[in-house]
C-alpha cells in the first residue's frame, strides 16, 4: 500500500479492525483498555495440515478463538484459510502487550488446544511476532477486506490474481489471499516485504494500481491496513 496511506491509516486502521470479532458491548468496554500504547504485539501463527485433518482442525481452531478473544488484552483472535492453498491455516492475534501475551499462552485453553493443533500440523508452525514499535526493516502488512456475501466469490478471484503477480515482484517474501473461517466476509490480504523500497515499486507496479481500487469498491467501509516491522 503507499506510503501516504500508511502514515494516515497505520494506528487508526490498526484498532478500527481490531475490534471486528467482538461483541459491540465488549468493544466499548475494550475502548479505553486498548489504545494504543506502542507495545501491541501481532501473531502470524502459520500452519498446514492433511486434508483428511482439515475439517477437525478448523473446528478446534474456532473454539481456541472463541475463548481467546475472552482473554484480557486480547485486541484480535481469529483463523483464517489460504485461498491459494485450503490445507495452509493461519492464527491471527493481536495484543495489548507481552504480558497480556504471557497470561494468554498459560491459559487452560491455550494449552488444550495448541498442542492438538501442533501435532495435526504438517511439519512446525511457523509463529512469526512482530511489533508496532520495532524499526526493523522487514514490514508485515495484514489488509484488512470485509465485503458483503454476494461479493466474496469475485473478490477472492480478484485477490487471487493480485497474489499470483504480486509474488513476483521484487523483495516479496510472503503474499496471499487468506478468508476468515468464523465470519467468511472477512478476507485478508498478508504480505511481507524486504524493505519500504521494494514495498513502494509494489505498489506503482500495474497489477496494484489495477485490482486493489476494484477490491476497494466492493469493501464494506474503508480497507483496514495494519502494518508492523520485524
Amino acid at each position: 500500500m503507499n506510503k501516504t496511506l500508511f502514515g494516515m491509516a497505520m494506528m487508526a486502521a490498526f484498532f478500527m479492525a481490531s475490534c471486528a470479532n467482538k461483541p459491540a458491548q465488549q468493544q466499548e468496554e475494550a475502548a479505553d483498555e486498548n489504545a494504543a500504547t506502542g507495545n501491541e504485539i501481532r501473531i502470524n501463527c502459520l500452519y498446514k495440515v492433511a486434508p483428511e485433518n482439515l475439517e477437525n482442525i478448523i473446528k478446534i481452531s474456532k473454539e481456541l478463538v472463541a475463548a481467546s478473544q475472552k482473554d484480557a488484552g486480547n485486541i484480535e483472535y481469529d483463523i483464517y484459510q489460504s485461498q491459494t492453498d485450503k490445507t495452509q491455516l493461519m492464527i491471527f492475534e493481536t495484543w495489548k502487550d507481552q504480558s497480556s501475551l504471557d497470561v494468554h499462552s498459560a491459559a487452560a485453553h491455550f494449552t488444550r488446544i495448541v498442542p492438538q493443533i501442533a501435532n495435526a500440523a504438517v511439519g512446525e508452525m511457523a509463529i512469526q511476532s512482530f511489533t508496532a514499535a520495532s524499526e526493523g526493516e522487514q514490514i508485515r502488512i495484514n489488509c484488512m477486506l470485509k465485503v458483503t456475501p454476494e461479493n466474496v466469490t469475485k473478490a477472492l478471484g480478484l485477490a487471487q490474481e493480485l497474489v499470483e503477480a504480486s509474488r513476483k515482484d521484487g523483495g516479496n517474501i510472503d503474499y496471499d489471499i487468506y478468508q476468515s473461517q468464523t465470519t467468511p466476509t472477512n478476507l485478508m490480504i498478508f504480505e511481507t516485504w524486504k524493505d519500504q523500497p521494494s514495498l513502494d515499486v509494489h505498489s506503482s507496479a500495474e497489477h496494484f494500481t489495477r485490482i486493489v481500487p476494484q477490491l476497494q469498491e466492493m469493501a464494506v467501509g474503508e480497507m483496514a491496513i495494519q502494518i508492523f516491522k520485524k
